[in-house]
């Protein structure tokens, strides 16, 4: 289940500006390690490097004021959690899965569908989208149409 930390407030922002200008200074000595310990109350919490620069990056967008989601990623998504990725609606998705544009398999009466399937349909698609672009404005200058 995603978890969202909509519109932050000045206060943490503010918060979370500080936090980060912290957590700069202790990447600067991460280099070769793998794990950042952190003492809190305490206790020592030994964290990831990958987690520790995470952490980093959500209190960067949250003292700019941005809202930040993380949520798991699978390997496998259901038909909704697929549509989501590739931002239309699950019908449409349906339909691609129907056509055999992105691969899918059957788990019970339940789709799923591989997320590199979804990224490499969605990257393919921007491939020629971008193909489709270049080719109207070579076409477009060619015209003189001033483009």
């Amino acid at each position: 289940m995603p978890v969202t930390l909509k519109n932050p407030t000045a206060k943490e922002q503010t918060e979370a500006k500080l936090s980060v200008a912290a957590l700069k200074q202790v990447r600067s000595s991460l280099e070769g390690k793998k794990a950042v310990v952190f003492e809190v109350e305490g206790r020592k919490i030994e964290v990831p490097r990958k987690a520790f620069l995470l952490i980093e990056k959500v209190l960067h967008e949250v003292a700019e004021g941005k809202s930040v989601k993380i949520s798991v990623v699978n390997e496998e998504l259901t038909t909704q959690e697929a549509a989501d990725l590739l931002q239309v609606s699950r019908p449409h998705l349906v339909k691609l899965l129907d056509t055999g544009k992105i691969p899918s398999k059957k788990v019970g009466s339940h789709r799923r569908v591989k997320r590199s399937d979804v990224l490499k349909y969605e990257s393919d698609l921007k491939e020629i989208r971008r193909k489709g672009l270049e080719f109207l404005a070579k076409e477009a200058q060619e015209m003189g149409l001033g483009y």
